[in-house]
């Protein structure tokens, strides 16, 4: 009988973001029969796989997916797998989560932390109590087809599927994405600490999980990217890679060194990141730094004389047009994907020594200590910057940490152990 995944969650598409990204690889990888980790082939970015005996693959999952249409439903693309979906009309803002960003801390830039919960605490006890009379059917049902049924939640609405899924008897697994569970961990203890699994990308953000919630079992299933979707093959981005660099000499710009920063946010360097580019003014200032993204955090850094603010770009153009790129957190040190977006096209990463970013990072580039001086990460870009070559030929290598076939091959043995 095949065994039933049920995903209960406030988005999983439209992708409204990497975490949505990634679990919906995850759940369409499972849904197809395929090896556990110990029986698959090594898996490079960009490269078929070596074929393996079909004796070797693990049976598929029915998939079910319970989220909110607030925000559109899922988008027709190809590959996307079918389904089964319901959908709850419970809108995702209310007038708390607006006050929240417009009352924030001045300091730190982060929402108020009072109004935030109670906007979420509402959210999470209307999803619960929409999800109870459905979750409640589907246990009856597969109890009467005999077959074996795991939840899985992340983000937001994870407090109120956990509720559920403990009412109904359907053990769970949650998915740490971000730093939204250690900015609220009343509220989203019992989620964890009840999880059948507690899922994050790297063992750093699970050393960072157990330090603050007690799980029952934590498990490292890294972030899956499928390189060949985005990019194409390796001889496309050699392409793209090498039309960048033509668009460079063209601007007689080969020799500026090119630094860019993807995205900035509270949590993702903020109030760093101007503290960082006057540093640099001073002590580096040929270098000058690109900063991609939307949203006031990025667009005011490009008033640095140092600085350009491009918005939003596709990441291919980002990193084919690049020297190296810089990324810190703050707190939580959740798997930074772009870090081996940027391996692939040879763009090696400058980052810090929080959660799992010294793993996301490996030998493709350095990692400051989250004391490091302004100094420090000063020298740290201009020596990756003089070896470039060389870290990014490790940062392309370590790229297929990420690779999405391996993250689906240990997702599925993680979901096997747990039905055995």
């Amino acid at each position: 009988m095949v065994p039933h995944l049920v995903a209960c969650l406030r988005d999983l598409d439209p992708p409204v973001g990497g975490a949505e990204m990634s679990l919906m690889a995850l759940l369409k990888g499972v849904s197809a029969r395929g090896p556990k980790i110990d029986d698959a082939p090594i898996y490079l970015p960009c490269e078929k796989e070596e074929s393996i005996s079909n004796d070797l693959f693990s049976d598929n999952w029915t998939v079910s997916v319970y989220q909110s249409n607030d925000r559109g439903r899922r988008v027709e693309e190809k590959g996307v797998a079918d389904f089964y979906r319901e959908y709850t009309s419970i809108p995702v803002e209310s007038l708390f989560s607006g006050a929240a960003w417009r009352l924030r801390s001045r300091s730190t830039q982060r929402p108020n932390k009072k109004l935030l919960h109670r906007h979420l605490k509402r959210r999470n006890h209307a999803f619960g109590k929409w999800l109870l009379p459905r979750l409640s059917n589907l246990k009856e049902r597969s109890e009467i087809e005999h077959k074996r049924v795991i939840g899985v939640t992340q983000l937001d609405w994870s407090a109120g599927a956990a509720f559920a899924f403990s009412e109904v008897g359907i053990p769970w697994i949650v998915f740490v994405r971000d730093e939204l569970q250690f900015h609220q961990p009343s509220l989203f203890r019992a989620s964890l600490d009840g999880a059948i699994a507690v899922c994050g990308a790297g063992e750093g953000l699970l050393h960072q999980i157990s330090d603050v919630f007690a799980p029952k079992k934590v498990v490292n299933v890294p972030l899956p990217i499928d390189f060949q979707g985005r990019f194409g093959t390796l001889d496309d981005i050699a392409s793209i890679k090498e039309e960048g660099l033509s668009k460079r000499k063209k601007s007689n710009d080969l020799q500026t060194p090119r630094i860019a920063i993807v995205g900035v946010s509270p949590e993702k360097g903020a109030s760093f990141y101007p503290q960082l580019l006057d540093a640099l003014s001073e002590t580096w200032p040929s270098a000058q730094i690109d900063v991609y993204g939307d949203g006031s955090y990025a667009s005011s850094l490009g008033q640095h004389s140092n600085a350009n603010w491009h918005g939003h770009a596709s990441t291919a153009d980002v990193f084919s047009s690049c020297d190296l790129h810089l990324l810190t957190v703050e707190s939580t040190g959740t798997w930074g994907r772009v870090i081996n977006e940027a391996g692939l096209f040879g763009v090696p990463t400058v980052s810090v020594d929080i959660g799992s970013q010294a793993e996301a990072v490996g030998p493709g580039g350095r990692i400051l200590p989250q004391n490091a001086n302004l100094d420090a990460w000063v020298s740290a870009l201009q020596e990756v910057y003089e070896q470039r070559s060389e870290y990014g030929e490790k940062a392309k290598e370590h790229a297929g940490v990420s690779d999405h076939r391996r993250s689906i091959a240990i997702f599925r043995t993680l979901l096997h152990e747990l039905i055995e």
